[in-house]
């Protein structure tokens, strides 16, 4: 519905309230409605027959959960806050970045040492930081594991403050909210990490063991991990399911028990009952408001709840398609949002790529053009949508390929050796150009390409940290410079070729 709402507001010519209808936004907009509407549906039942006022509550709330649910899970701005382990360690024990280098048997390993530690009565996370890449935003932290672990520590105190053990090749950082590290330190100071990504999995594990020891905790050997020892995403991702399957049947089973109470067989006469007069107000408040308390919290807890368990799923999710190894998004469905050709001029735009040279749309006139926007210090979705872009060059005949025009929307994360390292990281085409400038020339174009940015800043620890969010997306723009498509993430490469076939010459 919300894209079908999209395609139709493009088509008119108002792109920004399409774009805004794929964003975060429109999901408050839809509750919003559903909410209102509800409310007057319980309302003049709490009003007509109070003593249904309760049943009313539960019927209305189950089709609100549903939509909060779907809304949850449907595709939203990219969040980017430079550390990439701050986001994977909010619902997962590890953090081992796909560069890593380690076995699956080696992460099932440390996966299952980290279940039977937190069984065990001492639940720690470990982030495992093999280069400095995998900082993002807080490259400056790299080989400092001790300043990382306070800092990561902190990033994660509102969600978790348990042990964190941060495992880096030059050592290892220790924290944990309110408490000394000093013993932890002393007890790790003889550890070793050997090379590669064996040798910081193993020493991730002794640390783990070491640390336990330490707390009183006695752990099984690592080794008797099974082979096919899952990730904690797929452990989250089945008791999120299992707990939204369980809150649906618990409500349903409720309504359903309420019907049956009523009966179908016959039942004893009544003695007649004189008429009752209506009641019109308890304590000076209309009598339906007797049931608003009760009532009204029996759907927060539904709401918040499907919120809550569609959020993990969603975080999880977004957690293990950041490590795999296909650039593919998985079971998407994109819904591209075209124009025909002479409708909608692309805005032309004057910035640099990362040699310094002029990069615009209109040096590109007589060929099609990919325009995107990429944060350069993101390690989540940015990479994945950079590595779909290049796909889709890649199968496309030397003749149809398109120079792809990256605007970035991170103005802290434009330095060469970023936007160079990306290039090796991301294994990005030759054909791929950034388009880098100062704050105020990156700023123009976004809001001409109606690309939502949003920055908070923060400092933590010392250190500070810009978190980003920004709308995911790419415009395929014809030879004769017209905007002809424009596809949210996620999409695939398959989508792509398809519009820059459509607008490249026979």
């Amino acid at each position: 519905m919300i894209s079908s709402a999209a395609r139709t507001l493009a088509g008119a010519g108002r792109a920004r309230s399409a774009l805004r209808l794929a964003t975060g936004a429109s999901r408050v907009s839809l509750v919003a409605v559903v909410m209102a509407n509800n409310d007057a549906a319980i309302h003049r039942t709490c009003a007509r027959r109070p003593h249904r006022c309760l049943r009313a509550l539960v019927r209305w709330s189950l089709p609100l959960a549903a939509i909060c649910a779907v809304a949850s899970l449907a595709p939203a701005s990219a969040l980017a806050d430079g550390d990439p382990a701050s986001d994977v360690l909010l619902t997962a024990p590890a953090f081992v970045p796909a560069d890593t280098g380690a076995s699956t048997a080696q992460q099932a390993g440390l996966q299952a040492l980290l279940d039977a530690s937190a069984k065990a009565g001492f639940p720690i996370r470990v982030a495992i930081v093999p280069d400095a890449y995998d900082l993002g935003s807080v490259g400056e932290l790299w080989a400092k594991p001790r300043t990382y672990a306070q800092f990561l520590g902190i990033e994660l105190s509102l969600v978790y403050r348990g042990t964190l053990l941060v495992v880096m090749p030059n050592g290892v950082g220790v924290y944990r909210a309110r408490h000394s590290t000093a013993s932890a330190y002393a007890r790790l100071d003889k550890l070793t990490i050997g090379a590669g990504g064996a040798g910081l999995l193993t020493a991730a594990q002794t640390a783990v063991d070491q640390l336990a020891q330490q707390a009183g905790v006695k752990l099984p050997v690592a080794s008797a991990a099974t082979a096919n020892g899952g990730s904690s995403g797929g452990g989250d991702t089945a008791l999120a399911v299992v707990v939204a399957g369980l809150v649906v049947v618990a409500v349903v089973g409720g309504v359903v028990a309420t019907r049956r109470r009523r009966g179908t067989g016959t039942r004893p006469p009544r003695a007649p009952q004189p008429p009752r007069a209506k009641a019109t107000s308890v304590g000076g408040f209309p009598a339906w408001m007797q049931y608003a308390v009760p009532g009204s919290a029996l759907v927060l807890v539904i709401v918040v709840g499907v919120f809550v368990v569609a959020f993990g799923v969603r975080h999880v999710a977004a957690s293990a398609s950041a490590s795999a190894s296909s650039v593919s998004p998985s079971g998407a469905e994109s819904t591209p949002i075209l124009w025909p050709s002479g409708r909608q001029a692309a805005p032309n735009f004057s910035l640099s790529d990362q040699n310094g040279q002029p990069v615009s749309v209109a040096a590109y006139r007589g060929h099609p053009v990919i325009v995107t926007f990429i944060d350069p210090l993101c390690r989540e979705n940015c990479p994945l949508a950079a590595q779909v872009l290049s796909r889709a060059d890649r199968e496309l005949s030397p003749a149809q390929r398109a120079p792809i025009l990256a605007v970035s929307v991170d103005v802290y994360g434009n330095a060469r050796s970023h936007l160079v390292q990306d290039y090796t990281k991301w294994h990005l085409v030759p054909q791929w150009r950034w388009a880098v400038g100062n704050p105020k020339a990156l700023a123009s174009v976004w809001k001409r390409y109606y690309a939502e940015v949003a920055v908070v800043t923060k400092h933590i620890a010392g250190i500070t940290v810009h978190y980003i969010t920004h709308s995911e997306m790419a415009y395929v723009v014809d030879p004769s410079g017209y905007e002809r498509a424009l596809l949210p993430w996620p999409y695939t490469a398959a989508e792509l070729k398809h519009a820059i076939q459509d607008v490249t010459p026979a």
